[in-house]
Formats: C-alpha cells, sequence, structure tokens
C-alpha cells in the first residue's frame, strides 16, 4: 500500500513541475530571446523505511534551441543566428542574453531594455546619439559614420547547464564556467522570438493536468482502502 502512496505522490509533484514549466513558457512566448523550460522525469527505486519504494524525479532544464529572427528594421535591434550571448554589464556583474533590443542614451552608451550597458570587447564603445545610425556587421563590430566604433561582447559556455536565470531575466554562468568566444552571428535590424510553440505547450499542458487528477484520483482510492482497513468494526 505505502507503495502506492509514494508512486502517486511523486507523479504528482512531478506532473506539477511540468505544469510550472508549461506555464512559466506560455507567459513568456512573446519574451524576445525567451528560451522555453523543460521538466526531464525518471523514475528509480528509493530505501524507505528499510524498504525499496518507487521515486519519480523530475529535475528542470532550458532548451537553447533558436528562435525564429523577425525583421524590425531598427539599427539598436539586433538578433543572434547560432549559438552564442550578449554580454551585458549589471550591477551585480556580468550577465549574459539573447534579448538584443537595444538603444542607445543621450551619452552613447549602448543598452538593454532594462538600463543595463552593453558590454565591449576591451573598452566600452560610444556612440553619438545624434549621428548616422550604425551599421554592425555579423560578428559584433560596429561601425558609425565611418569611423570603428568597437566590437560588442558575445560568448559561448561548453556547458551551457551551468547557466542560471535571474530576476532580471538575465543569465548568470557559474563560477566554473569561461565563456569563450561565439560562433553564431549578429543580425541587425532582427530579434529574436522565444523558441516557445503555444500550441505545443497547451497540448502539453493538458497532458500534465491529467497526469496529476489521474495520481490524485489513485492516492484518494488508496487513502479510503487503508481507512476501512483500520476503521474498527
Amino acid at each position: 500500500m505505502n507503495r502506492g502512496i509514494y508512486a502517486a505522490a511523486s507523479a504528482m509533484n512531478a506532473a506539477q513541475q511540468r505544469v510550472d514549466a508549461i506555464s512559466a513558457n506560455l507567459a513568456n512566448a512573446g519574451a524576445v530571446g525567451f528560451k522555453r523550460k523543460n521538466v526531464v522525469t525518471h523514475s528509480f527505486e528509493n530505501t524507505l523505511n528499510k524498504h525499496m519504494e518507487p521515486q519519480i524525479e523530475s529535475k528542470d532544464s532550458t532548451d537553447y534551441s533558436q528562435g525564429v529572427l523577425r525583421s524590425t528594421g531598427s539599427e539598436y535591434d539586433l538578433g543572434l543566428e547560432g549559438r552564442g550571448f550578449f554580454a551585458i554589464d549589471t550591477e551585480s556583474g556580468e550577465a549574459y542574453t539573447r534579448n538584443g533590443a537595444f538603444h542607445v542614451d543621450l551619452n552613447g552608451v549602448l543598452l538593454t531594455r532594462d538600463g543595463a550597458p552593453v558590454s565591449w570587447v576591451g573598452g566600452r564603445g560610444t556612440l553619438n546619439a545624434l549621428g548616422n545610425p550604425p551599421t554592425v556587421d555579423s560578428e559584433g563590430t560596429v561601425r558609425q559614420d565611418g569611423n570603428d566604433i568597437g566590437r560588442l561582447k558575445i560568448v559561448d559556455f561548453n556547458d551551457l547547464a551551468g547557466l542560471e536565470i535571474d530576476r532580471a531575466g538575465n543569465l548568470r554562468a557559474d563560477p566554473t564556467l569561461r565563456p569563450q568566444a561565439a560562433v553564431g552571428i549578429v543580425r541587425q535590424g532582427f530579434l529574436e522570438n522565444a523558441n516557445v510553440n503555444a500550441i505545443d505547450e497547451m497540448v502539453g499542458l493538458i497532458a500534465a493536468q491529467r497526469s496529476f487528477e489521474s495520481s490524485a484520483r489513485t492516492l484518494s482510492t488508496i487513502e479510503q482502502v487503508m481507512r476501512r482497513l483500520t476503521n474498527s468494526r
């Protein structure tokens, strides 16, 4: 009987984690550069109270596959095609993003929508906010009015599992990870859509909800049987 309780409770927990991940995907389906969340589930036997009991474990992961690039026509919108992340300078250190919806302030500093400066290779480049529109080539080199302003810092990592999302939606790298040159190319005048398919997510949400409900019914049935067995006549 206990085996059934453990199995049903574990299955409910796994289904709830899937629901949470899918809900986050749907909520961010329109967010630039967002990468969908996955939940990987596997079953195993664990020793509880000197008995082997079935357990189900779920682990969150991130799908870093390419999102569709859409044209915006803005010279400060930059999309990445292939692997890589824009490095940005935040108050708590360097972070990374696929959201290339940038703008320039009156001081010529290239900023994210949240106001974090975009990182450059070497010294920070300064744009002329009142000058002609800059051009950005496939390697991230920025030019304006015939002058080389600098090259944007675009990095990649061998182990993407070592990246975590902070409260601002940016990525933070585990201290053991070392950034390396990215192989992806920059597309000026484009932004990357979230790699979320709303229809697929809705289908997954229905399946996860049904799994949760089925496990809950199983747990309820076991509870009723145990009450009958323990009730005195």
